[in-house]
């Protein structure tokens, strides 16, 4: 399953934000190393159903359909927070960095009020830079990786430059456990015009350069201007949108409420919708009440939503551009062998195949491949047929039908 990281300063709301996308309780307070583990959980990503658009009823077996939303199960880690020095041991960082390794993308948690210091405690909203809260992440990681490249630099020159050993390959066996691929790490050493023939040439300056392209390439960023409730979030909002990342202005303890007052039936609400509706016949109290109607006011109206679920759908829609597709077996009935209709989507990988959809489905359906039919069109696509967002898909192979 893809894995996306949440990551920043401690106290500026990570832990309130995996809750709120996964309704898991964890530990949350006011002080720095709350989170002293990294916390594992499942939130859902966002996406039109083909439900609707072909006036079905589905059967959702492996994802969740509401009013022609579907929610498609993804992989979240809330890892404990961060602070400079992170690279050379200070605080957890070594921990820190060793469990986002495995992330495909990071969503960067910035306190948008500026209530926090470099060290995650407390201050006066308004009081501290949030964009350090995103560049002191870039420094971290990047100083990180850097450490990892540089080790026994003069030992990979020698055997590159006698000709006993490929730089791209050495560099991909330092940087597998971090999931960085050779194109990546190949498109790296070419935007800035390093050697990979003389390694020996890379000056130290070279090799942080280096390890900061590769982390913007393979490990792209998602910042979350949180705490927008605050009034002094406002204009650091609109700074953080100076970056070159893309930001989304959010309130992580507004969507967990929301979704805690849904899960007990208090309120209608789909994770990412602009509004809210009070149950029938639902009594509150005059502090739920309260609540409700100031995330209304100063969250739903203002923002437009609470922005937890623009956060997953652009870090897997928008950064890793992940495209959603429904396999199915029958591709008359559009159902899989029990008579489910459109049980599940998949989430590829841009570029991807027919075939690789089918090795993803089953991996003897990928090795019996005959073809695939297009459910819409009832058209045969061939095995390198480039799969599209919503594509409604049918494997037929040696082995069975998917």
């Amino acid at each position: 399953m893809e894995l996306v990281g949440i990551v920043g300063k401690a106290n500026v709301g990570k832990s309130t934000l995996f809750s709120a996308m996964t309704l898991i309780p964890v530990e949350i307070a006011n002080f720095p190393f709350t989170t002293v583990k990294a916390n594992r959980g499942v939130t859902h990503l966002r996406v039109p159903c083909v439900c609707r658009e072909l006036g079905v009823e589905d059967n959702p077996k492996n994802s969740l359909c509401f009013r022609g939303v579907r929610l498609v199960p993804v992989q979240i880690i809330d890892c404990p927070g961060l602070i400079a020095g992170a690279h050379e041991g200070r605080g957890l960082g070594f921990q820190f960095l060793d469990e986002i390794r495995q992330a495909d993308a990071l969503i960067v948690v910035s306190d948008a009020a500026g209530a926090t210091d470099p060290d995650g405690s407390p201050v006066s909203p308004g009081s501290f830079d949030p964009v350090e809260d995103v560049t002191m992440v870039e420094r971290e990681y990047s100083h990180w990786m850097a450490g990892i490249v540089a080790k026994d630099w003069q030992k990979i020159s020698k055997s590159v430059e006698t000709g006993r050993s490929d730089l791209i390959q050495e560099l991909e066996g330092r940087l597998s456990g971090l999931k960085i691929k050779t194109a990546e790490i190949e498109k790296a050493c070419g935007e800035l015009g390093l050697s990979t023939e003389k390694p020996s040439l890379w000056k130290e300056d070279d090799l942080l350069m280096f390890a900061q392209k590769l982390r913007r390439i393979a490990k792209p960023f998602v910042i979350a201007a949180n705490k927008v409730d605050i009034p002094e979030a406002q204009n650091n909002v609109e700074r953080l949108r100076k970056l070159e990342y893309p930001v989304v202005p959010c309130s992580a303890e507004a969507e967990r409420i929301l979704r805690l007052a849904a899960s007990k039936e208090l309120i209608d609400y789909v994770p990412g919708d602009s509004g809210f509706a009070l149950k029938k016949d639902v009594s509150l109290s005059a502090e739920q009440r309260k609540a409700l109607e100031m995330i209304d006011e100063k969250i739903l109206v203002k923002w437009g939503s609470t922005g937890v679920q623009q956060l997953v759908n652009n870090a897997y829609l928008d950064v890793l551009r992940y495209i959603p597709v429904f396999p199915v077996e029958d591709a008359e009935r559009l159902t899989d062998h029990d008579g489910n209709v459109l049980p599940d989507v998949y989430l590829m990988p841009p570029g991807s195949t027919s075939r690789d959809l089918a090795f993803k489905i089953h991996s003897d359906l990928g090795k019996g491949f005959l073809y695939a039919v297009d459910a819409r069109r009832k058209i045969r696509l061939s095995d390198d047929y480039e799969l599209k967002w919503g594509d409604i898909i049918s494997i037929v192979s040696t082995g069975r039908r998917g």
